[in-house]
Parts: C-alpha cells; sequence; structure tokens
C-alpha cells in the first residue's frame, strides 16, 4: 500500500491519474498507480469537469480540435454560448449556439467574420482555481521531486479536500510567466508541447511558489502556497480571479 500525496492516507487505488486529463490529450503524463487514492480521485474530477466545460477552457479545447476520452467532440457551456469543436476535429473551427448582439459585435457582412466575446467564467472560478492547484501539486510531484518536499503545501491540500473552502485567487496572463521554469522534463516536456501544454514555476520566496499553467492561447497563474494576496502587485487587477479579490487588492495596494 502507498501514501496519497493529498490526503496521506493509506490506500491500494489500481486506477491511473493522468496529471493533465486526458479530456486535454494527454495520454502519458500519470501518477504511478496509488499515489493519488480514490477518494481524492473522486472528488477531483468533479471540480475539473466543470473547470473544462464552464470557462473559457472549453473555448480553447474546441478551438485546438481536442478529442474527449471518449474520442468525441469537445463541448462546453459558458453563459449564453454552447460551444463544440468540429466534427472532423479541424483547428479553429468551432460550433457555438447562443450567439446575440451582446456576444456578437463588428459583423461585417461582406467577409462574413465576426467577434465573438466569451465570458472567461461561468461560475466556476473556484472550479478552475482547484484545477490549477491539482495539476501543479501532481506535476511536481511526478517531476519535481525536491521541489515538492521542500515546501509545505498543507493549505492547497486543505483546501482541493474541502477542508477550507475559503476562495483561493489566480490570474490570466497574456504570456507565460517571465523567470519561470518548466516542471516536466526531457520526454515529459516534449509530450505535452505537443498538445499545447505548459507547466511551469517561480520560486519567489518562502511563501510565494508560484504556478504557470498554459493551454494554446490561455494562461493561468496561481500561488501554490497560501491565500496572500501580495504577489498579485505586479499584475493587472483586471486578470484577477474570482473578482471578488480585485476590490480587496486594490486596498491593499493602495
Amino acid at each position: 500500500m502507498t501514501n496519497c500525496i493529498i490526503c496521506d492516507s493509506k490506500n491500494d487505488s489500481n486506477s491511473i491519474e493522468h496529471i493533465i486529463p486526458e479530456s486535454l490529450g494527454n495520454q502519458h503524463y500519470t501518477l504511478e498507480r496509488g499515489e493519488l487514492c480514490d477518494k481524492c480521485n473522486n472528488l477531483f474530477s468533479k471540480f475539473e469537469n466543470k473547470a473544462l466545460s464552464n470557462s473559457v477552457f472549453a473555448m480553447e479545447r474546441a478551438r485546438l480540435g481536442i478529442k474527449t476520452k471518449k474520442g468525441k467532440t469537445a463541448k462546453g457551456k459558458v453563459d449564453k454560448l454552447e460551444i463544440e469543436g468540429n466534427k472532423d476535429f479541424k483547428k479553429d473551427h468551432v460550433d457555438i449556439k447562443g450567439l446575440d448582439k451582446e456576444n456578437f459585435k463588428n459583423y461585417n457582412p461582406k467577409t462574413r467574420i465576426g467577434q465573438v466575446y466569451v465570458k472567461a467564467f461561468d461560475q466556476s472560478e473556484n472550479a478552475v482555481s482547484k484545477f490549477l492547484l491539482m495539476v501543479a501539486i501532481e506535476s511536481i510531484y511526478k517531476s519535481q521531486k525536491k521541489l515538492f518536499y521542500r515546501y509545505d503545501f498543507k493549505e492547497l491540500k486543505e483546501y482541493l479536500t474541502n477542508q477550507n473552502t475559503k476562495d483561493w485567487v489566480f490570474i490570466t496572463a497574456d504570456k507565460s510567466l517571465e523567470g519561470s521554469k518548466s516542471i516536466p522534463t526531457f520526454l515529459d516536456k516534449y509530450r505535452l508541447k505537443k498538445i499545447k501544454c505548459k507547466l511551469r514555476f517561480k520560486e519567489v520566496s518562502d511563501d510565494i511558489l508560484l504556478f504557470n499553467y498554459d493551454l494554446g492561447g490561455i494562461s493561468m497563474i496561481i500561488n501554490l502556497l497560501n491565500r496572500n494576496l501580495k504577489w498579485l502587485e505586479r499584475f493587472d487587477e483586471k486578470t484577477i480571479y474570482p473578482e471578488h479579490f480585485r476590490k480587496k487588492t486594490a486596498t491593499n495596494i493602495g
């Protein structure tokens, strides 16, 4: 029997945990059997599904032509929009239902081109926070063992297992975190790059360890060690989620 890396319980689970979900194209980057117990695995699957189906991830999965675990087109719903990937899995071809004057603008009848405005998150911010933290801790355990044992991830683990449900802030970014290093190495890094995925980290201080998750044109950053907001000072307030943290951040900086 082995100990679960999240809840530390002894278990004999035979399931294989995909660090990046299979629904994002990952086949090889996994934990060993038993390193994540069935209880944690089942818990994680609930917020993972919401994060990937009710946020900007849904659009990106469809845009990249990624197949689901069952080989079907990626689907999702964000606010009024129902999103689905192309039936032939062509990249940059997305079927969208629910377009109206609010979310489809600047249409040119000659070119038949317009701009679709997709809400980043549809009541899915907390699910995305947990998804980022889950991918971070699992990938660090897999590929950066020294980093895993160097820091105390107690708060992170309590949040993932719902022992503490207080919101955990993250940001969206338009590029990868400057000065960060890749978590996966060699073949793992190469395979993830092929599915448009990058996992990176940056050690800032004893209480700030930043994790940067890139999928296609999406980039998100989160502090893995605590909910402290001081690391947000260098970033644009408009990129902070959940949005209620924006006022708190402005107050702290002011």
